[in-house]
């Protein structure tokens, strides 16, 4: 009897586990579209999700920067414009609400509502060039270097959180957007010395990814393919 009971407790888990069989947590890889795009820094930015059980996935993501708004691609020379070049580095936790498998679609992902944890590292290089420094320092400050280009080298760190919602659309694409609030610090390092005040403005330094530590928005969009 107890036998009995015991192997019909074990066809039932085995068939409960059936039923939720994980099936619908394949990974998906996705690209951000609009940080191609971006006037300031133009990214190749990727990223790969993978689900850890039936609510939950983690998102390791990458992106290369090579380029801003007026910079020759070609050549990376510019009369007007500074050169930059740089990388991304993202990690994303996610709870979803609730994500249900279709049953009439055989590879799916998670999807619907979630929130996050994300954190995240920046790095530029820039080459400002040449900069005309005469009269900006006073006497007897005359930290100016003849005939050196100058340069700076941008790392932010960041950290915050984020809610978003991700839907399948046909039978293996995603779209996922998000929103959140985070907190950045950058540091900003000057060869061979920091110019005056007078010196070229840069958007991503000067204006997005300033010194110090600072509150900030976060916005995302990527279009991704489920992958068996």
């Amino acid at each position: 009897m107890y036998r009995l009971m015991g192997l019909l407790f074990a066809v039932a888990v085995a068939q409960e586990a059936e039923v939720r069989l994980p099936s619908h947590r394949q990974p998906v890889i996705k690209i951000f579209p609009l940080a191609l795009v971006d006037p300031f820094q133009y990214t190749l930015h990727m990223g790969l999700e993978l689900p850890t059980s039936w609510q939950n996935s983690i998102q390791i993501e990458g992106g290369w920067v090579f380029g801003h708004l007026g910079e020759d691609l070609g050549t990376q020379t510019t009369a007007d414009e500074f050169q930059q070049t740089g990388f991304k580095a993202r990690l994303q936790w996610r709870e979803y609400f609730s994500s249900t498998k279709s049953s009439d679609r055989p590879i799916y992902t998670l999807t619907g509502g979630y929130i996050g944890l994300i954190a995240g590292y920046q790095h530029y290089n820039q080459n400002i060039g040449y900069i005309d420094t005469a009269g900006a320092y006073y006497p007897p400050s005359q930290p100016i270097i003849t005939g050196v280009p100058y340069e700076r080298r941008i790392q932010a760190y960041m950290g915050g959180f984020i809610m978003g919602y991700q839907s399948e659309v046909g039978s293996r694409l995603v779209f996922d957007v998000y929103t959140g609030l985070a907190v950045r610090y950058a540091v900003h390092e000057w060869k061979p010395i920091r110019p005056p005040y007078n010196y070229r403005f840069t958007p991503v330094g000067d204006l997005i990814v300033r010194r110090g530590g600072r509150p900030i928005v976060l916005m995302g969009f990527s279009m991704g393919w489920i992958l068996r």
